[in-house]
């Protein structure tokens, strides 16, 4: 908690006489709904347009995805590509496998990868390019929140949608906080980046190729072992990239399900040790909840809710405070069920795909 407050915003640098250029990896399938909105993001950028290409690396869409970008190459005046991977019926990960083909084709030192679903601001890019100018990172993590709940929603859409909201801020900031003190554990795909010699040099993602999930952790953990003390984080409001929430709780199972298995397949300790260790420190919880310890729980529960808040104001959303009580309440069973379901091994529907 300390830790958060205590670090300072990113401020962005006046001038700088040379930047490296970056290419922008959106692994896309069946976006036809919401890529539009990014390419548009993307075209109104302060950072000079001959300084970044952007790059749809197209996974077998059934929709229209390819013709409505296609059609932007003509309207936008970025660098815009698409890269069309043939179909692959058995791919076990198909968004790794998507960047990889598209790293061959990247003319950018820096790749910068996020989704095809998310809105970026219009210093995204500037604040990437300052920091890797400045700081001189090899892989870089930053802010990822999701969007505000739309009018059309039910109240309890929206509920759920802001619960959501609250408990994503947890997990962003707390791998931001495990980045600072030298020890990466989580961050979000929707928004790093890294040096493309640096994911050359750890073979990218060479020996987890099999795994669904992933493409941003295990090469934040691959080049936190090589590059000592060279993964950062980019704790910077013009940095936060917005993605859409979960609707509903099958597509909401899947995705937890999802990332609560990948704990399994971490070969270093650090990132082990503390998913065991979130997983004891709520299971503790559950205990003291069904046992009647509620001064064992409000030792945890009060400082959380003070860290919680400084989240919402940093992410805006001030508004969910009065929901953090209910989510801190039913968050450690929720810990639970999904640390124990993950050891159910079985393929899971992602993207109407099945994977494992």
């Amino acid at each position: 908690m300390y830790q958060w407050w205590a670090w300072p915003d990113f401020r962005p640098l006046n001038f700088i006489e040379k930047r490296r250029r970056l290419t922008v990896i959106i692994p896309v399938r069946n976006e036809a709904a919401n890529i539009e909105n990014l390419l548009k993001d993307l075209n109104s950028q302060t950072l000079n347009k001959w300084l970044f290409e952007v790059i749809i690396a197209d996974d077998d869409s059934t929709d229209n995805t390819v013709e409505i970008v296609k059609k932007l190459q003509s309207t936008l005046s970025i660098d815009l590509k698409i890269n069309q991977l043939p179909p692959r019926y058995q791919n076990t990960s198909p968004k790794k496998r998507a960047i990889t083909e598209t790293m061959k084709m990247a003319s950018g030192e820096i790749i910068v990868c996020t989704d095809g679903d998310c809105r970026v601001g219009a210093n995204w890019l500037m604040s990437i390019s300052n920091y890797f100018e400045a700081k001189q990172p090899v892989f870089l993590s930053s802010p990822v929140y999701f969007l505000s709940p739309h009018n059309e929603l039910t109240f309890f859409q929206r509920i759920w949608v802001r619960l959501q909201q609250i408990e994503f801020a947890s997990l962003i900031v707390s791998g931001a906080v495990s980045i600072k003190m030298g020890y990466p554990n989580m961050c979000s795909g929707a928004n790093i980046a890294y040096q493309k010699s640096a994911f050359k040099e750890v073979r990218g993602f060479e020996g987890n190729e099999h795994i669904a999930s992933g493409d941003d952790e295990f090469l934040m953990h691959k080049m936190a072992k090589e590059f000592k003390g060279r993964v950062h984080y980019l704790k910077s409001k013009e940095a936060i990239v917005l993605t859409n929430a979960l609707s509903d709780l099958k597509s909401f199972y899947y995705q937890r399900k999802r990332w609560a298995g990948k704990w399994s397949h971490y070969t270093s300790f650090a990132p082990k040790a503390m998913a065991a260790f979130i997983f004891l420190c709520n299971t503790a919880l559950v205990y003291a909840f069904v046992t009647g310890n509620f001064y064992l729980a409000f030792i945890k529960l009060w400082p959380e809710f003070l860290f919680l808040g400084g989240l919402l104001l940093f992410f805006k959303s001030a508004s969910n405070l009065i929901l953090v009580p209910f989510l801190q309440v039913i968050y450690p069973f929720y810990v639970l069920f999904f640390g124990l379901s993950s050891l159910d091994k079985k393929t899971y529907t992602w993207k109407n795909r099945k994977l494992k």
